[in-house]
């Protein structure tokens, strides 16, 4: 059996999130983020994961509902490692020459000329796509998203092969079927709910029906509709599995493993 995967759905909304609510982002076995939401730090806690645990984090591509947490995760491990004399490394992936920016630009935010305590050390990763990292004992497989900016597709695998692969914001994308194939989990955004963009010149989303085209076409074992509206859900629920039966709505806070569809943890 492969070895399982969790992964903590921090956040599932669209860009703007209704209250309550976060965009999509996730931490796998506690370690590893994939994008930050607005404010990852709350997101964490209120999932019992410890901010300070994280030693990696995958950005999708850099536009602001994707990064913007990562400034509260520095001050956070910042502050918790303030007067420490070896302070935990972070390390930050994402698109080659525009992650590095990010980071510089939160540092400059939390003003660390002024706090030097609160500075960790970062490591920036530039990733191009067909880039492969060794993450916490995680195979991380990079593809290129067909978004407005440079983005990027990633599949997580375990050491015992169990695989799920994180769209990020895209159209339709031929590259995700490769990168997804034969993932037992494949979390897709639907920013545009139960209607497809495939016919819409340069679109820079999907709908859900693109979404469980490519599940379907990746032979995934289950999609989740991620990056999308609560007042869309269940007619965008409705549109993939038409097309895809095994399609959910991952629930925010609660865990998802490979071969399940939610199992929630209390």
């Amino acid at each position: 059996m492969a070895q399982e995967l969790s992964i903590t759905v921090l956040g599932a909304a669209s860009c703007t999130p209704e209250a309550g609510r976060e965009t999509a982002s996730f931490c796998i076995n506690g370690r590893l983020l994939v994008d930050t939401g607005w404010n990852v730090v709350a997101r964490l806690t209120a999932c019992g994961i410890d901010p300070l645990e994280i030693r990696d984090v995958l950005v999708t591509h850099c536009h602001h509902d994707h990064y913007m947490g990562i400034v509260s995760l520095l001050f956070a491990q910042g502050l918790r490692q303030s007067g420490t004399s070896e302070k935990l490394p972070l390390s930050v992936f994402g698109p080659a020459g525009e992650v590095g920016r990010v980071v510089t630009d939160a540092w400059r935010f939390l003003q660390t000329d002024r706090y030097p305590h609160l500075e960790v050390p970062v490591e920036i990763g530039d990733v191009v796509p067909g880039d492969e990292l060794d993450l916490e004992g995680l195979r991380v497989l990079a593809a290129r998203a067909l978004h407005n900016v440079p983005s990027l597709h990633y599949r997580v695998t375990s050491a015992g092969g169990a695989a799920v692969t994180f769209s990020g914001d895209t159209p339709y994308s031929p590259g995700l079927v490769e990168l997804a194939r034969g993932s037992e989990l494949l979390i897709h955004e639907a920013s545009h709910g139960p209607n497809s963009t495939r016919a819409v010149a340069d679109a820079a989303h999907s709908g859900a029906p693109d979404a469980a085209h490519i599940a379907a076409e990746a032979g995934v074992g289950r999609l989740g509709l991620v990056h999308l509206s609560q007042r869309a859900a269940e007619d965008a629920l409705a549109a993939a599995r038409a097309i895809f039966a095994e399609t959910f709505l991952p629930i925010e806070g609660e865990v998802l493993r490979p071969g399940t569809i939610a199992s929630r943890e209390v």
